[in-house]
């Protein structure tokens, strides 16, 4: 699905990763941790063409690429929720989500929202006409989720979901995650602190420290002290 070959990126002459290698797999979810300020954020930018790549490749698919636009990349199969989920605060759930569908092609967009998405997240047809403002920060999260895979893309990109979310709805979106990962083959790129929610949902793991990856394997297969060796604040 997509492969990261020596990526190398960063912000004018500060270079943040270097030579990194990754791979996500069709129909996987793939857990990507590390510390603070060791580049996840930045990679995933850069994944979503918002930042420029210096070397190495990036390949969705079959497609190489390197300077295409993000709407280029969405048009593709591509969905982002970055930090501070970005909702529009001032427009209903229901227009939020509408809005997402603005990825597919125009035969395919619908004026309704397609019932799995309000099984997936009930509280979001409960409070369809509420404005994204006045929800809770568990409900803004379910909500931009929601609008990222409306359009039902092929890759998920999703940087910290879980963060200031309350334990029962961090469990309803990693059911979800599994969810969609399983039933609709959509692979998906968790970006998290939350060491226990990442092993709990996804097929494999990369840890990101100082800009390079420096672990990567299968959950069952990793090993604690390791891990806790490049997490550990």
């Amino acid at each position: 699905m997509l492969h990261i070959q020596e990526l190398q990126a960063g912000y004018d002459e500060t270079m943040i990763l270097r030579k990194v290698q990754m791979e996500i797999p069709e129909g996987k979810i793939v857990g990507l941790l590390g510390r603070n300020g060791v580049g996840k954020t930045t990679l995933v930018k850069v994944i979503m063409g918002l930042l420029p790549i210096d070397k190495g490749t990036i390949t969705f698919g079959t497609a190489e690429w390197k300077k295409e636009r993000p709407e280029h990349r969405v048009r593709a199969g591509m969905a982002y929720v970055p930090q501070g989920r970005e909702i529009f605060s001032d427009l209903t759930i229901k227009e939020n989500l509408l809005l997402g569908m603005e990825a597919l092609p125009k035969s395919k967009r619908s004026s309704e929202i397609p019932k799995e998405i309000f099984e997936w997240f009930p509280v979001l047809e409960e409070m369809i006409d509420r404005k994204g403002g006045d929800l809770s920060g568990g409900q803004q999260q379910q909500l931009a989720i929601a609008r990222a895979i409306i359009s039902n893309p092929k890759l998920l990109l999703l940087d910290e979901p879980m963060e200031g979310i309350q334990p029962s709805i961090v469990q309803l979106i990693q059911d979800v995650l599994v969810k969609i990962s399983r039933e609709k083959g959509m692979s998906i790129l968790l970006i998290e602190h939350n060491l226990d929610a990442v092993l709990s949902c996804a097929d494999e793991v990369y840890i990101l420290d100082k800009g390079h990856m420096v672990l990567n394997g299968k959950c069952d297969e990793l090993n604690e002290d390791e891990l806790h060796r490049y997490l550990a604040v």
